[in-house]
This record gives structure tokens, sequence and C-alpha cells, in this order.
């Protein structure tokens, strides 16, 4: 089989806690790097390329990138996604740079160019409808305040109100190790606190089997389905989940599925793969 040769393609796949780096090379192989998530509604413009500079991999500052795909949470049409794109164009100069919503990179993912319904569930959440070239409908985004249903966000929140309103078991609460100064603390008056709230998506992972805690994760699910599925979703397409917690809870999330009368479901955790040979397949 001949390699399809492309031209040196860098493709990044941001969320609010981790990012995923794809380099695709001209002989066709690729390289993965990790590093923390970056979000430009959640830094100022002057702290933009300093970022940049400290979450590119060190081993991309030089590498010569023709073409980058930037899909991250907070991205589209605004002008903190301009002063993104200046900014990655000062690190990678001879590069064509595109910076695209974190939505789309996920429907790309998952179906390429043919139709299907969207929806993520990381550290937040959100749903809608892909046509194959765009995202035509949306629920609303109301954010880890109001919004987020079934995300690791809302499960941190779910979790740490059973501990401190005391509905939580014994044999759970005992797992918590927080105090009420801490946890208000963090989500009141820090930097990140859905980052914040998310980082006990780990105890539903440890206690997945447990009674109360797959409750917590059907409730959470079922809101999702309720605010967000039921009301873009179409029959005869196919609902693709992308990211950690849908992934990590796919049993769950196809239980509930089948209450609102949804079956084909479709689970990938990380996207950045796909998403790089769907830009190679337009070379």
């Amino acid at each position: 089989m001949s390699i399809i040769h492309c031209p040196l393609i860098l493709v990044v796949d941001s969320g609010a806690t981790k990012a995923d780096w794809r380099l695709a090379l001209p002989d066709g192989t690729h390289k993965n790097y990790a590093s923390r998530g970056i979000n430009p509604l959640h830094i100022s413009p002057a702290e933009i390329l300093q970022t940049l500079h400290e979450r590119v991999p060190a081993e991309l500052h030089n590498v010569p990138v023709q073409q980058l795909f930037f899909y991250g949470a907070g991205c589209g049409a605004s002008a903190a996604s301009d002063v993104l794109k200046n900014a990655f164009a000062e690190i990678f100069s001879s590069a064509t740079i595109e910076i695209l919503p974190d939505f789309l990179g996920a429907a790309r993912a998952l179906f390429g160019r043919k139709k299907g319904t969207v929806a993520i569930l990381g550290t937040g959440s959100a749903c809608g409808f892909y046509d194959g070239e765009r995202i035509v409908k949306t629920s609303a985004s109301l954010g880890y305040i109001l919004g987020d249903d079934g995300s690791a966000t809302d499960l941190g929140r779910r979790l740490l109100r059973a501990f401190f309103h005391g509905s939580l078991p014994a044999s759970l609460s005992q797992k918590i190790n927080v105090t009420r100064s801490e946890v208000l603390q963090n989500v009141y008056h820090s930097d990140s606190p859905a980052i914040y709230l998310s980082s006990f998506l780990p105890f539903f992972i440890e206690n997945s089997s447990d009674n109360f805690v797959k409750k917590m994760l059907q409730d959470a699910f079922s809101d999702f389905f309720t605010h967000h599925v039921k009301n873009i979703h179409a029959a005869e397409s196919s609902l693709g989940i992308v990211g950690s917690v849908g992934f990590l809870f796919a049993d769950v999330l196809r239980e509930v599925a089948l209450l609102y009368g949804v079956e084909n479901l479709v689970f990938l955790q990380y996207p950045v793969a796909q998403l790089a040979e769907f830009h190679i397949l337009q070379q």
C-alpha cells in the first residue's frame, strides 16, 4: 500500500482540564502529546501567549508545522479566539491556523461528514445536532453553576451536596476528606471552580457499583437527557458521546438512554486521533 504524503499537521483537542496534541507527519506516522487545557475565555489576552509557551509541549516548539487546527471550549467567533490564533502564530510562524469550537471537533471525530447528534460529557456538558458540515442546533449552555448536567462538574456538585446535607451513606462519607471551608474556598473564590468540582470524578469511578452512587449517576444523566438530548436528538440519527464521563459510565448512560427511546449510541473518549484523520482526508 502506498503512503499518502500530507503536510505537517498539528491537531489539538482541548477541554477545560487537559489538551491532547497529535502531530501527523508527512510519512503517515504520528506523535501524541498532552498538556493542561487551554480555554481563551478563562485567560486574559495578556496571559494567552505566556500560557501557550508554558503548555505547548516542548518537543513541538521548533517543529515547522504547516497546518494547525485547535479545537477548544470557548473557541469560535470571539475576540479571545483571535488573540489565541495570533499567539499560536508566534510559536508556529509557518502554519495556517484555525481556531474551532470543541463541539465541532467532537462532531467531526464522531461522524466525519455524516449527520448525527453530538454530546459532550467531560468536565462540562453540551448537546447539538450536526448536519455533516456544521452544528445547526444546540441545547442551552448555562455553565457549571446553572447547567453542565451529567458532567464531572455536575457529579462533583451532587456529591458535595449529599455529603454536607447528610444524605450520603456513612460508608461513602468516610471516603470524603474535605471541609466546608475548603469547598467554599475552591468553589467561590478560586480561578477554576469547575475543575475543582470535577476532581471528585475518581470517587464515582471507584464506587460506581454502590447503589447510592449509581442513583446519583442515573439522576445526573437523566437530567442531561431531559434538558439537552430530548430537544435535539432525531430518532433516525445516532447519538455520539465524547468525553471521559461518557466513556467511563457508558453502561449507565445506555440504561438511561433507553428510558428516552435512544438506542443507537457511539462513545469516544479522546477525539484527537479521529480529528487528525479527518484533516488528513481533507488534503
